[in-house]
């Protein structure tokens, strides 16, 4: 899984924001498709991730508030995509379970 040492490496180069351990929440929840919001995970990702899907999350508040997700395949915690909001507006995401870099993006 993606570890706060990983968060805080990925805000700096991505973002140029230094994350502070301790002022981040963390909470893993099991989700089925209806349950995820299509403005965190469009209909086309939706299509490709299991039903139910283990959603991890990190929440980072500073100047604005940033919240990080994860979709894990829940039988194995296999990673499968990541998108990261700030101030609810998805700017960043990328599709895990293919190594292309195509399925990075920034928006």
């Amino acid at each position: 899984m993606f570890c706060i040492e990983q968060l805080k490496n990925f805000m700096e180069k991505k973002f140029g924001v230094v994350v502070e351990s301790n002022e981040v929440g963390e909470e893993t929840v099991l989700l089925y498709h209806e349950e995820l919001d299509e403005q965190i995970i469009s209909e086309d990702v939706l299509q490709i991730l299991p039903n139910p899907v283990l959603f991890h999350t990190y929440i980072y508040n500073e100047e604005s508030e940033w919240i990080i997700g994860i979709a894990l395949e829940a039988e194995t915690n296999n990673p499968l995509f990541f998108v990261c909001l700030k101030d609810g507006v998805r700017v960043y995401e990328k599709l895990l379970n293919e190594g292309d870099s195509k399925n990075d993006r920034t928006t």
